[in-house]
């Protein structure tokens, strides 16, 4: 019997991982890699460099994220691989990169708040509660600048028939602010003059 249960632990120590995972931070989850030419095109500012030594491959890309954001930076770059693991890298030299934000245009151009919108707004759950409100819709504001989206939305909902909204997902960031939402319509029923 004691046999039975030394080499059941001796198998499970051996076959399982006991290399700690390391975290990513929350604030350095946007943070991603960049090749050599991306930081030539986006004009990226290098401003430190790291060397990361003996980790478990599994971790050198989630340290270097959570380098980076310490660092101030939102883009890194291995620049050399010092040794492997396996055939992954478990020691490298990354240079960290700040790289401006760019947004994708869209074709209207800046977004204007249409008369009528400025009325629209989250929705709360007091209000669901003691409020007749029904959803009309969804909507799924794309990437946009930050100064955008909430513009786009309450542009979308005044168009639905609906006054308020709430935000169900939140799709991307630009690091901290949102830049692409997901969101449904609710129309919701006022005592007041102002609404009907």
């Amino acid at each position: 019997m004691k046999n039975i249960l030394f080499i059941t632990i001796v198998a499970i120590l051996l076959s399982g991982c006991v290399t700690r995972k390391v975290p990513v931070m929350i604030e350095a989850r946007t943070v991603a890699s960049i090749s050599e030419m991306g930081v030539h095109k986006l004009n990226c500012e290098m401003i430190d460099t790291q060397t990361l030594m003996d980790l478990h491959p599994n971790n050198v890309t989630p340290t270097l994220k959570n380098k980076t954001f310490e660092s101030g930076g939102n883009r890194y770059r291995i620049a050399t691989v010092l040794d492997e693991r396996k055939g992954r890298p478990s020691s490298v030299v990354a240079e960290i990169y700040h790289c401006p934000i760019s947004f994708q245009t869209k074709p209207a151009g800046v977004v204007k708040l249409l008369p009528g919108a400025h009325e629209v707004k989250p929705v709360s759950f007091a209000e669901i509660e003691n409020v007749n409100c029904k959803v009309v819709g969804s909507h799924v504001v794309e990437e946009t600048s930050p100064d955008s989206v909430y513009t786009e939305l309450s542009n979308e909902v005044f168009m639905s028939g609906g006054n308020r909204y709430h935000i169900t997902k939140i799709i991307a960031t630009d690091g901290v602010n949102a830049t692409s939402v997901s969101a449904d319509i609710y129309r919701c029923k006022h005592q007041s003059v102002a609404f009907e």
